[in-house]
C-alpha cells in the first residue's frame, strides 16, 4: 500500500498533520520511534501523581488552538498567574523587600528596553541587548533565557525572540502532555518504528525503518532540529545546502526538569509558594512547589546548568536537585523524599534539546527550514513555526507548522 502522506514523528506536529491529512481526504500514517505519543510534550505518572515532564504552559492561550482542542476532550485549563511570583533566594536566603523591589522593576526595566526597539533593529544576542541595563535588568534577561527558552542568553537572537507571539498562559491540571495524548486516539500511528533513511523516487517515498519499509506519496518530517543535526535520517537526494545552513543557524536549548516526590511533609510550605534560588550553580533554579496541591516539587533550570544536570544521569540530578531544596526549608528533605525523576530532554536520543532557538544574526533560518528543496518532502514542528507563525518553540506553533505541512502535501498531490 501506498500512503498519500507518512508522517515522520508523533508529536504536536505529526498528531496535527495527521488530524488535517485526515480532514483532507488523504491517507496517512504516522511513524514514531517512542513507544508513546506526545514527543516532548509528555505527562509523567510514574511518581504517583501526574506533572508535565515537557510541554507544561498553553501559551498566548487566547489563540492558542490547544484551549479549543481541551474544550473539545473535556479537558480542565487554568489562567496561569505569570512569571514573577517566585520569592528570590541569594546565599540560603530570601532576599530582602528592597531587592525584591529591585527585582520586579529589572523586569520592566527589560520590557521597556525590548519594546523601545520597535519593530525593526539590528539584531544581536539577548545578552548583548542587555548589557546597558542595571544589574537586576541583566538578570532578568539572563534567567528570562535559561528559565525559558532553555539556553545562555549570549546564543541566543533577540529578533527571533521578540517576533514570538505574546498573551496569558493556561495550565492543564491532568497535564498539557495528557491532553497532546488524548488527541491523537483517532489517528493511525505505528509506535516503535525507528526510521533510518527516507529516498525520493519516481512516484513517492520509500521510507526505511527498524520495522520494515513504508511507501508514501509525501512525507511530512517533524522530528527536532536536534535530531536533524545529528543525521540520525538520512535522506536521498540529500538535503540542500539551504537547509544545512539553516540548521546551522539554530541550536536546541536544554530546559531540564527534575519532580521530586515526598511523603506528604510539606516544611511549612504552603502550596503556590513558589521559590527562585538566584545563585543556584551554573545559573537561576525554580521551584514548583506543590503544583495543583500535590506532594511533588519540580525543580527546572536550562542552558549549560541544564546540560550538566543531563549528564549527570537521573540519580546525580535529584541528589542536587534535592540538596538545593533543603537549603530553601532549612533541613534535610531526603528523609522524606519518596522518588525522583529526571526529565533530561538534551540526553534524550528522539529530541536532543528541549526546544530549537535561533543563534545571534540568525533569526531567518527558521523559514529557510521549510524549503526542502524535494518535491513532496516536507519538515515541520516548533522550529519551523517561526516561517509564518510567532509561535516557535511551543505545543501551538508544532501544531500549526504541521497544520501547515499537511496542506500544501494535500495540495501537492491534487
Amino acid at each position: 500500500m501506498t500512503l498519500d502522506i507518512a508522517i515522520i514523528g508523533a508529536g504536536a506536529a505529526g498528531i496535527s498533520a495527521a488530524r488535517t491529512a485526515q480532514a483532507l481526504g488523504k491517507t496517512c500514517l504516522v511513524l514514531e520511534a517512542r513507544q508513546r505519543v506526545g514527543g516532548r510534550a509528555f505527562t509523567d505518572t510514574s511518581l504517583g501523581v501526574p506533572y508535565d515532564a515537557g510541554a507544561a504552559y498553553i501559551h498566548f492561550s487566547n489563540r492558542n488552538p490547544w484551549v479549543r482542542e481541551a474544550h473539545r476532550l473535556g479537558i480542565e485549563t487554568k489562567l496561569w498567574r505569570g512569571w514573577t511570583h517566585h520569592e528570590p533566594w541569594i546565599g540560603g536566603h530570601p532576599v530582602s523587600a528592597e531587592d525584591r523591589e529591585h527585582r520586579l522593576g529589572g523586569y520592566g526595566e527589560f520590557w521597556e528596553h525590548i519594546e523601545s526597539l520597535g519593530e525593526v533593529f539590528a539584531d544581536r544576542s539577548i545578552a548583548e541587548a542587555a548589557l546597558h541595563l542595571s544589574r537586576w535588568g541583566q538578570s532578568t534577561a539572563f534567567n528570562m533565557a535559561r528559565l525559558g527558552l532553555g539556553e545562555d542568553a549570549s546564543r541566543l537572537s533577540l529578533q527571533d525572540y521578540v517576533s514570538q507571539w505574546d498573551g496569558p498562559d493556561h495550565i492543564v491540571p491532568q497535564g498539557y502532555g495528557a491532553l497532546v495524548e488524548a488527541s491523537a486516539r483517532e489517528i493511525p500511528i505505528q509506535l516503535g518504528v525507528v526510521v533510518k533513511r527516507v529516498s525520493a523516487q519516481a512516484a513517492g517515498f520509500e521510507i526505511e525503518t527498524d520495522q520494515g519499509t513504508f511507501h508514501a506519496r509525501t512525507v511530512i518530517v517533524t522530528v527536532s532540529v536536534g535530531v536533524l543535526q545529528a543525521e540520525q535520517m538520512a535522506f536521498e537526494p540529500h538535503l540542500p545546502l539551504s537547509i544545512l545552513r539553516a540548521l546551522d543557524g539554530l541550536g536546541m536549548g536544554a530546559l531540564t526538569k527534575v519532580a521530586m516526590s515526598f511523603d506528604g511533609e510539606r516544611f511549612g510550605i504552603k502550596p503556590g509558594e513558589d521559590k527562585i534560588i538566584l545563585d543556584a550553580p551554573g545559573g537561576a533554579m525554580t521551584f514548583e512547589v506543590w503544583p495543583f496541591d500535590r506532594n511533588i516539587v519540580i525543580a527546572v533550570t536550562g542552558g549549560d546548568a541544564g546540560r550538566d544536570l543531563c549528564q549527570m544521569g537521573e540519580r546525580g540530578a535529584v541528589e542536587a536537585a534535592a540538596t538545593l531544596f533543603s537549603s530553601l526549608v532549612g533541613q534535610d528533605c531526603r528523609k522524606h523524599l519518596l522518588g525522583g525523576r529526571l526529565a533530561g530532554w538534551w540526553t534524550d536520543p528522539f529530541s536532543r534539546g528541549g526546544y530549537a532557538y535561533a543563534k545571534p544574526m540568525e533569526n531567518k533560518a527558521r523559514k529557510a527550514l521549510m524549503e526542502t528543496g524535494i518535491d513532496g518532502l516536507y519538515l515541520a514542528g516548533e522550529a519551523t513555526a517561526g516561517g509564518r507563525f510567532g509561535a516557535t518553540m511551543t505545543v501551538a506553533g508544532a501544531s500549526y507548522a504541521g497544520w501547515d505541512a499537511a496542506k500544501q502535501a494535500a495540495k501537492y498531490l491534487g
